[in-house]
């Protein structure tokens, strides 16, 4: 037969190639526009929220600004959704409240999954904060949700539960035929693995799936009947002391801060963040200028805050010098993409200003910072 003939085979291997590269191109372009739009959305998130920070609530401008916040926020998630596709990234981990989370992947998955296709969502309240990336856990119960549609037949109902537990929160993802799910204490549970998931018949992307609960300290396991199939996410909870005292560090701060960054109103916006907050900020528009102003104060700053992609002399290249003038330099360094850098040294773009002078506190408050 032409189809296991070499002579059949060499067409589809070079369709196959060819349809490889444009995914790749395409994926090359996602990127290269979210990273630009998280430049942009640095800008208007700083700003708004400086503009939120200086009006009473009563203020007739202060609903509407609030609403720019909620949906700059939801292009935030868009623009990180299309960076992470297909990359194995590590978590951005924050305090999340869950519920507000579940609500908003409800949301999502309504307009996403097939109309036919009958969904309930418990209504959670008083469920605990996480730490976790919003964004990452949000895309894997998505996932999820679809790997468990494509399991079951159409008549079939999806379910979306969270249950506390003394150090864990557990979200269920289930599809059932018609009529609710029944809980079975004698149900088996096998966690799942990249190992055992790639067994897994009609699923995607699970074994990523597996890869970011796992970096959350967290487990994904599954169950199958002839009924139904079942997928839990287990994650750490934090309790709301916990909470409370990492809320209760967010202060005015002191010392003096380098940015470096050649993207001017994000430089800008930064800058406004921190002088409000109690730092003395210095500022440079490349990474030569970065140096040169290290070197010229080098006693009197106490952190730089670079971002990484700045043309000629990059954020990277520009702290390596640093580090020769000196060794110990407390470093934040800041991407549009996904970097492999240790989570407490890097800021995700776009960053609200809270997240900027949260981290900016943190790496100050260390001893030592390794390079």
């Amino acid at each position: 037969m032409d189809s296991l003939s070499p002579e059949g085979a060499a067409p589809k291997l070079e369709e196959r190639l060819g349809k490889e590269h444009q995914l790749e191109t395409l994926g090359a372009l996602a990127g290269f526009i979210a990273h630009d739009l998280n430049n942009e959305l640095t800008v208007i998130l700083g700003n708004v929220e400086l503009s939120l920070d200086s009006l009473d609530p009563d203020d007739r401008l202060y609903e509407g600004l609030v609403e720019a916040r909620n949906a700059t926020h939801r292009c935030v998630e868009m623009t990180r959704a299309l960076l992470n596709l297909g990359r194995s990234v590590k978590p951005e981990l924050k305090p999340v409240e869950l519920d507000t989370l579940l609500r908003g992947t409800e949301r999502i998955l309504r307009k996403v999954l097939p109309a036919a296709l009958p969904t309930k969502f418990a209504k959670h309240t008083h469920l605990p904060v996480v730490m976790a990336d919003a964004n990452q856990i949000q895309q894997v119960i998505m996932n999820l949700a679809a790997n468990a549609s494509r399991a079951m037949c159409h008549e079939s109902l999806l379910e979306v539960q969270a249950k506390n537990g003394r150090k864990y929160v557990t979200i269920s993802i289930s599809l059932s035929k018609i009529g609710p799910l029944l809980e079975n204490p004698k149900r088996l549970y096998e966690s799942l693995s990249p190992a055992n998931a790639n067994r897994e018949p009609s699923t995607f992307g699970l074994g990523r799936d597996i890869d970011i609960v796992r970096a959350h300290g967290g487990l994904i396991d599954m169950a199958r009947d002839a009924n139904s199939v079942t997928f839990r996410i287990s994650l750490p909870a934090i309790s709301h002391a916990e909470t409370k005292v990492r809320a209760a560090v967010i202060t005015d701060g002191s010392g003096c801060v380098l940015i470096a960054d050649d993207e001017g109103p994000v430089r800008r916006a930064a800058v406004q963040i921190l002088l409000r907050k109690g730092y003395d900020v210095m500022e440079a528009s490349d990474g030569e200028e970065a140096v040169r102003i290290f070197a010229e104060n080098v006693d009197s700053i106490d952190l730089v805050f670079l971002d990484m992609t700045m043309p000629g002399l990059s954020g990277l290249d520009a702290l390596k010098q640093m580090q020769k003038i000196r060794p110990l330099t407390k470093a934040l360094v800041a991407s549009g993409y996904p970097l492999d850098i240790p989570t407490s040294h890097f800021l995700a773009k776009p960053y609200s200003p809270l997240d900027l002078v949260r981290r900016i506190q943190e790496v100050l408050n260390e001893e030592t910072q390794s390079a």
